[in-house]
């Protein structure tokens, strides 16, 4: 009887061990995988500051140059005024003599005196426009016209072997934003343009049109590579029914399909040292961010690049 009951007791240990045995694998295995939450918790942390932190690291470098192109720009702007008042001299003392004097070949060169004065005179005030700003000041203007101005600029430093063709869709393209930071995207896009084509009788295409959101969204018009996170992309694209779009077209070397998507990242370039910050594309995808817009890019190895600036129109 005595052995019988320890054999029973003996089993019902077992079974109790058993048990144990099976809950304490199960506290382990749930352990475990707490383990490997926590890791992966603490992982998407560390990922995510890292981000950050480059983020900022990126940002503060961009700022000191910027804050060195700005001090730059003071300066241009300063030298122009200094270059403008003799040019104003010069082209006033030219008209009073002209009105003074009746011989015809003192005439000529006095009307050329005056005219090169008064046209290097508009140069510098288009320069001086471009040079330097402190304030963000957004208004409604016409982009077309904004970027029509800003071309007659770019003519002013253009290569001599690059020709711009220009193609006006429809005009008046009214938006809201700040007519000297679209000026800067355009001229960043024609420098990177000039930059890219080094070959002879090389053509620069500028246009701009309208385009409905659901264009955008529905066809293969605007590249698959953007400056504006995808998620607000989709939001801007609802609530806005039309853009403003304009496109420049380079006949250049393309943008390799292994780096395209990184181009809108700070410091990006492919360019040598002494031809540039790699800053350009970035400050123009954040001028056209805090626009409400965006700059798509599609590219061809071998044939050339089309960066399409969007913002949308004030309706």
């Amino acid at each position: 009887m005595d052995s019988a009951r320890i054999i029973t007791e003996n089993h019902k240990l077992l079974d109790e061990l058993e048990t144990a045995y099976k809950d304490m694998e199960v506290i382990l295995e749930h352990s475990e995988r707490e383990k490997q939450i926590i890791y992966q918790e603490l992982q998407q942390k560390f990922d995510a500051l890292k981000s950050l932190y480059d983020e900022l690291s990126n940002k503060e470098n961009m700022l000191i140059h910027l804050e060195k192109l700005s001090s730059v720009g003071q300066f241009i702007a300063e030298l122009i005024h200094e270059l403008s008042n003799p040019l104003t001299a010069i082209s006033a003392q030219s008209e009073l003599i002209l009105m003074n004097n009746q011989d015809e070949n003192l005439k000529i060169r006095l009307e050329q005196i005056s005219s090169n004065s008064k046209r290097m005179g508009a140069i510098l005030k288009r320069f001086k426009a471009m040079a330097y700003k402190s304030k963000e000041n957004f208004q409604v203007f016409d982009l077309t016209k904004n970027l029509t101005e800003c071309l007659a600029t770019i003519e002013l430093i253009k290569p001599r072997s690059v020709e711009i063709n220009m193609e006006f869709g429809k005009t008046n393209l009214m938006v809201k934003g700040d007519p000297y930071q679209t000026s800067q995207i355009f001229l960043n896009m024609a420098k990177n343009a000039f930059d890219a084509m080094s070959s002879q009788g090389s053509i620069l295409t500028v246009c701009s049109d309208s385009i409905n959101s659901d264009r955008i969204i529905n066809s293969e018009i605007i590249g698959r590579y953007y400056c504006q996170p995808k998620e607000k992309w989709q939001k801007l694209l609802k609530l806005y029914d039309n853009f403003a779009l304009v496109s420049f077209k380079d006949q250049g070397t393309g943008i390799p399909e292994e780096i395209i998507s990184g181009i809108f990242n700070p410091f990006f370039t492919t360019k040598d040292r002494d031809k540039g910050t790699g800053l350009g594309l970035s400050i123009s995808s954040d001028i056209a961010i805090r626009h409400n817009g965006n700059i798509a890019v599609k590219s061809d190895w071998g044939t050339g690049t089309t960066f399409q600036i969007l913002i949308p129109i004030k309706e």
